[in-house]
């Protein structure tokens, strides 16, 4: 049951209760009117009692009080109250979240079995290359702490064996994985 629903209920019991004290006071209207007109139009009991004073509202009070608080909360949790909402969106985030760790989890597992079958300087070229796909040749060369000509032999072996790809940008070369992880 979720929180429209218990708003309906609750303001559909809070008519029902003010429609029920309102009947009762009706019906003890009628009473002492009847009474009266007994009496020839006196309130006056034959003890003396007056049928007005001895009436207590306090049940009536207490009665449209209650009926009119579950009006108000059946109300508040009908149109107003958005906890659910902010809690179900916050849990569709939570999840998207958490399939997406799972999914970089998983790619970085493949890609770690996929660096074992190379050297140190390859696999450092390749996570670089990896962490900024596109990276200039030139920064490669500083990220990697490579010199300029083992890295352009490094980066030739790895363009002959498909696992990279270059693109001339300007004067130096963008790099690129041809495997996506």
């Amino acid at each position: 049951m979720n929180q429209k629903q218990i708003g309906l209920i609750l303001i559909i019991i809070g008519i029902i209760l003010a429609i029920a004290v309102y009947s009762v006071k009706m019906k003890d209207d009628t009473l002492i009117n009847k009474v009266i007109q007994e009496q020839n139009g006196s309130c006056y009991l034959s003890d003396g009692t007056c049928l007005h004073d001895d009436r207590d509202f306090t049940p009536y009070i207490v009665g449209w009080i209650i009926a009119a608080a579950l009006v108000i909360l059946g109300i508040y949790l009908e149109f107003f109250d958005r906890a659910q909402e902010i809690l179900m969106r916050q849990n569709r985030e939570v999840s998207l979240a958490l399939k997406d760790a799972k999914k970089k989890d998983s790619e970085k597992e493949t890609f770690n079995a996929f660096l074992s079958g190379f050297n140190d300087d390859e696999k450092n070229v390749l996570k670089a290359i990896r962490e900024q796909d596109g990276i200039l040749q030139s920064t490669l060369r500083f990220r990697t702490g490579m010199s300029k000509t083992s890295l352009s032999l490094l980066l030739k072996s790895l363009e002959e064996r498909d696992i990279i790809s270059r693109k001339i940008s300007g004067k130096t070369k963008q790099v690129f994985l041809r495997k996506k992880f």
